[in-house]
């Protein structure tokens, strides 16, 4: 009876606590399947390029567009690949808004193939936006137009890039008889700009019957340094105010052969300052002393009328 009594006791201990279950040997072996199944199912790294040997970037790419075959850059990626081809102080004393306005002209540059004008009012004054690629004419054409359309300047804001491709942006506040441009006058001056550019219209010798641009101007003095913060050659200008004396001044600097990638303009009663920063020889953002120290001499001298 005790032995009886001990089984049963053994069997319903049994019966109360589960015991753990053993899958069979097909249901484990299914399970390895779907487990690599799964696996088989992950999504794989996405492709940037289908090429097999892509081509990499450089910095005459920095106009901002993307490869038919890459993954289109964020705003972010693109603007930063831009701002690559200014100087370093671009990113940092420009503002965004400014940026992302010459970002969207520079693509509106690539698409024509041409000089990129357009014109806005603000505050009885015409703001005359220009992107193109940068030149040592470039200034003296535009500054030409603008005085052969008897236009005041009240500010310049210049920003070029230090490497290739080169463009600038230009952005001129102008107005005539101390009102914004008409409609017809507008539509005059772009085409004038782009026909300047082309070389079509002469602006400089239609200029030359107007002033006499072998007359000197008063109390010039033009000075060279390399300018410790924007780490480029700069040269200060110091010049009276009278008609022309815009386009005096870039005529004078086309004539050296300097590129001009940044401009401060400071308009007094009876004297306006430029500050140039420059690129050097070979569009370089470098310039030694002594060239520097001639070329502000000879500046100086075609300014004051005197033989070069």
């Amino acid at each position: 009876m005790q032995v009886a009594r001990s089984m049963s006791i053994e069997q319903s201990t049994q019966q109360g606590t589960p015991q753990p279950k053993v899958a069979p040997l097909e249901v484990a072996g299914d399970r390895e399947a779907r487990k690599r199944a799964t696996n088989d199912d992950d999504p794989q790294p996405i492709k940037v390029s289908t090429r097999k040997d892509p081509v990499p970037l450089t910095r005459k790419d920095s106009v901002p567009l993307t490869r038919k075959d890459s993954v289109p850059l964020t705003r972010s990626a693109l603007m930063r690949r831009f701002n690559q081809s200014f100087p370093p102080f671009y990113s940092q004393f420009v503002s965004s808004e400014v940026q992302a306005q010459n970002l969207r002209l520079a693509y509106a540059l690539y698409q024509t193939r041409k000089a990129v004008v357009q014109m806005q009012d603000e505050c009885r004054k015409t703001v005359v936006c220009l992107a193109y690629r940068n030149r040592p004419s470039l200034l003296s054409d535009l500054f030409g137009v603008f005085t052969a359309f008897n236009l005041s300047v009240h500010g310049i804001h210049l920003y070029g890039q230090i490497y290739s491709p080169h463009l600038v942006f230009i952005r001129t506040i102008v107005s005539r008889d101390g009102h914004s441009l008409s409609s017809q006058t507008k539509l005059s001056l772009e085409r004038a700009i782009h026909e300047c550019l082309a070389s079509v219209f002469r602006v400089h010798e239609t200029l030359a019957l107007e002033f006499d641009l072998k007359a000197g101007l008063k109390d010039t003095q033009v000075s060279f340094y390399f300018d410790p913060v924007f780490h480029l050659p700069t040269l200060l200008v110091d010049v009276d105010n009278q008609p022309g004396v815009f386009y005096r001044v870039m005529t004078a600097l086309a004539q050296e052969d300097l590129t001009v990638v940044n401009l401060n303009l400071m308009l007094r009663r009876k004297q306006t300052r430029f500050i140039f920063y420059l690129l050097g020889p070979d569009s370089t953002p470098t310039m030694p002393e002594f060239l520097g120290q001639k070329l502000a001499l000879s500046i100086q001298q075609r300014l004051q009328g005197d033989p070069v």
